[in-house]
């Protein structure tokens, strides 16, 4: 799949069901991006870091009441790699601009109506500076444990590319992060969108969620950052993106959470999301 040219990509729904499903391909590299993946995997590597099977997006049709989507594979240390270059500019980058890897993940509301966003911390190809809903890679780590999901077995596993599979995950995250149960998280299993922008550099989908608690019940881990964004607040925060999208973030924290530049993959997610 290749870049439309704009500044994001996006694939609407429309209320149609997705289907992925596994076309068989796995995603190669070659030449200097293959070297330079290898290289910068290495130190990681040497750490204990495992690599997990990501599903690639091939194509996508669309049809009167569904979506279908043809995925391949790929291995975490290739988007890794591939992220990375893009991001630096290297003259072997991918030309399309970003990385087919799918993410998934639902912008998620609190029982006293406050929509939650996250800091990204330091350890991830996003800067810590950019701020979205939290959602992750769909991954084979997310149904085996994290010592064998690098296996072979599971590059081609049908759960791979089952989003209810990967949601629950999201969902089990979501519920452990905030201290309350799996039970208490919601979502919709409808996806509202594929999208791809230039900040994300991957391809994810996304939905809404509600978790059955106020922000006070809430238990916040240490070392991550968590704005709350009022319901009443959510069209000026949209409005504001034009002219925030010229702030510098480093170091910009302001205390009004109209005020919070959106990576493009919220931005969009709230534009689709907001009547819901």
């Amino acid at each position: 799949m290749a870049r439309q040219g704009a500044w994001i990509d996006v694939f609407p729904f429309n209320g149609r069901n997705i289907q992925v499903h596994d076309n068989g391909r796995n995603f190669l590299l070659e030449g200097g991006l293959e070297k330079y993946s290898k290289e910068l995997w290495q130190p990681k590597l040497e750490k204990g870091w495992k690599s997990s099977w990501i599903p690639f997006a091939d194509y996508v049709s669309f049809e009167k009441d569904k979506v279908d989507l043809g995925a391949g594979t790929m291995g975490f240390w290739q988007v890794d790699g591939a992220v990375k270059s893009i991001e630096e500019q290297k003259p072997f980058a991918p030309e399309q601009g970003f990385v087919n890897a799918l993410s998934v993940g639902f912008l998620t509301a609190t029982k006293d109506g406050k929509v939650i966003f996250q800091r990204r911390p330091e350890n991830v190809h996003c800067p810590n500076i950019l701020i979205h809903e939290p959602c992750g890679y769909m991954a084979s780590r997310n149904f085996v444990p994290n010592h064998v999901s690098d296996n072979l077995e599971n590059s081609h596993d049908p759960r791979l590319f089952d989003i209810y599979v990967q949601l629950e995950k999201r969902r089990e995250e979501l519920a452990n992060t905030f201290g309350v149960s799996t039970q208490d998280v919601n979502y919709n299993l409808t996806q509202d969108f594929l999208a791809s922008g230039w900040l994300t550099k991957e391809m994810y989908f996304s939905t809404t969620g509600k978790i059955n608690a106020e922000q006070k019940d809430l238990r916040l881990p240490e070392k991550e950052e968590f704005i709350f964004v009022p319901f009443e607040d959510l069209k000026q925060l949209l409005y504001n993106q034009s002219r925030l999208a010229k702030v510098n973030p480093i170091g910009y924290r302001p205390s009004d959470s109209r005020e919070i530049p959106l990576i493009d993959e919220s931005l969009i997610g709230l534009v689709y999301g907001y009547e819901k």
